[in-house]
């Protein structure tokens, strides 16, 4: 069989492909070094704006050399076919480490992650943003050191720039807000989110948003909140939960600096967990009675011995029984005083500050250790009324949560009422307040005497109150279904195809069993489809004739 060349290498079997080359495992017939092999692939070969990419990765690799981003060794054109040879890593990717694994403990995420920030911090340095940072993209070679690859649409800020103002580019599990908007600033905070949540998905073994529908992840990283990873993975520590919801805040200025203070902020996490843990170990095993460190034993045999025969006692006042005897007593006090059951106006404030937060964690938190028993003990009190009503507003948040949760919106919803309420918030989402609010009280009439679902009445009720204090809604739907599609052709236009498409796709699926809109949703999946013909816009359609067979008189 007659061996394939490109150039000096004897390529073999293919280990990967790209958006714009193919990746093969390769020998270089000099010194029998092996090597992975990049190709641009031949249908594009023909794209000068791609070969401009691509010469753009050759240099940017050139200029990247890190023990943790892949070495490129030399590449070129070996007739139309252009090509470069880079280290060949053959443990893998991070990505089918994780299928193999489901997920990684915490302490060996970390350990990834730390890798991870060394290689962006080099990048970054080098003015290499790289904006497809992913498991796929992330080489594991033996000893689990960890090579960033593939930077095929990175964006190198001392050269010109490839990438059309206000296009999207990335993988949108991975992709920051500003990233998604196609705005500047894309930088290096835009790498940290991305990570943030390859962190995640390490951690808890799923994406912080998942979604079927790709524009309606991209609204997830825009406008909703991860859930909480100790919620899915009670072993995670609180301190590396809150770095992890940093890297993924909204804003990149809320986000960890740079590359750099990411590291120190990972040892951080672990100096706070060690610290907690040694404190924790103490305690458990000692008490600090006077200045001094005395094990439980020790303390009953200082205070326990009897008195043989009266001397006089020259020690430091610090390690004289009395004082030792003083200061357990006082200890004694302070434990006993923790311990006393908190008075009413305690617990309401302790639920209070749980309620500020907004984790549903800290919500049950406040319902159970603290309303709860407050009712319980004081059910005449001042704040008996109002504890009721907080635990009805904590039922009501925990449930909105659970209903919008990544999980629950895989799984689908729980029962008929969670249906109908989701497809009534759909269409508010959407703008159309008249079929939401029709939804809402259809829940309210449906439901009202079903006890198990009368949170879900209790929210319809006010999600129906703030659509009537808003004014309800000036126009019928149909003109609002028209008036959002003449949106959608209008940012199309202008070259946003995401939010023309989440337009379509929103008429599609919300309207796709009402008669009364039929041309509006055939327009929206020819829309969807880039039908050359999707026929007259539904705003446009004329008019029905008026019937004019009756003349009154």
């Amino acid at each position: 069989m007659t061996k394939r060349m490109i150039g000096p290498f004897e390529v073999g079997d293919r280990i990967g492909v790209g958006g714009m080359g193919i990746v093969y495992r390769a020998t270089y017939t000099k010194n029998g070094a092996r090597v992975a092999l990049k190709i641009l692939s031949p249908d594009v070969s023909d794209s000068e704006s791609l070969q401009r990419r691509f010469e753009r990765e050759i240099s940017i690799l050139k200029k990247l050399q890190h023990p943790n981003i892949v070495r490129y060794y030399g590449g070129g054109k070996f007739g139309s076919q252009r090509f470069y040879a880079m280290e060949l890593v053959e443990a893998g990717s991070v990505e089918s480490y994780l299928k193999k694994k489901q997920r990684l403990p915490w302490e060996e995420a970390l350990d990834i992650a730390t890798q991870i920030a060394m290689a962006l911090e080099h990048a970054h340095e080098a003015g290499v943003i790289h904006r497809d940072l992913k498991p796929a993209n992330l080489l594991m070679s033996p000893g689990n050191v960890i090579k960033l690859t593939d930077f095929g649409i990175a964006r190198d800020t001392t050269a010109t720039a490839l990438t059309a103002a206000g296009k999207t580019v990335g993988t949108y599990a991975y992709m920051a807000p500003e990233q998604i908007r196609g705005k500047p600033p894309v930088d290096k905070k835009t790498d940290l989110y991305a990570l943030g949540c390859v962190l995640f998905e390490m951690i808890a073994g799923e994406t912080p948003f998942t979604s079927e529908n790709q524009g309606e992840m991209l609204m997830q990283h825009l406008q909703e909140d991860p859930p909480r990873i100790t919620s899915l993975v009670p072993d995670c520590p609180l301190f590396l939960e809150e770095l992890i919801f940093r890297l993924l805040e909204k804003d990149p200025a809320d986000r960890v600096y740079d590359a750099l203070a990411l590291q120190g902020e990972i040892e951080n996490v672990r100096t706070k967990v060690t610290e907690q843990r040694s404190m924790a170990a103490q305690t458990l095993a000692t008490g600090t009675v006077g200045g001094r460190s005395q094990s439980a034993e020790e303390l009953k045999s200082i205070l326990g011995k009897k008195k043989k025969k009266k001397k006089k006692d020259n020690s430091p006042f610090y390690e004289r029984i009395w004082f030792l005897a003083l200061c357990l007593l006082l200890l004694l006090g302070v434990v006993a005083w923790q311990f006393m059951p908190p008075g009413e106006e305690q617990l309401m404030a302790r639920a209070d500050k749980l309620l500020l937060t907004e984790y549903t964690a800290d919500w049950r938190e406040a319902k159970t250790k603290y309303l709860q028993p407050l009712i319980e003990r004081f059910p005449e009190g001042r704040y008996a009324e109002k504890a009721h009503q907080m635990m009805v507003d904590i039922d009501k948040k925990v449930l909105d949560k659970d209903m919008h949760s990544p999980r629950r919106l895989r799984e689908g919803p729980a029962n008929e009422q969670e249906k109908l309420f989701l497809a009534a918030e759909h269409f508010l989402k959407f703008g159309d307040r008249i079929t939401a609010l029709r939804q809402f009280r259809s829940i309210t009439r449906l439901f009202k005497d079903k006890k198990d679902a009368q949170l879900y009445v209790l929210l319809a009720e006010d999600q129906i109150n703030a659509i009537v204090k808003a004014g309800g809604a000036d126009e019928d739907y149909i003109s609002y279904i028209n008036k959002k599609l003449k949106e959608a052709d209008s940012l199309f236009k202008k070259g946003n195809t995401v939010d023309a498409e989440e337009i379509w796709t929103s008429v599609k699926n919300l309207y796709r069993d009402n008669e009364e809109v039929r041309p509006q949703v055939a327009y929206a999946v020819k829309r969807i489809e880039r039908s050359d013909n999707p026929g007259n816009p539904p705003w446009l359609e004329p008019l029905e004739p008026a019937d004019n067979s009756s003349n009154p008189q």
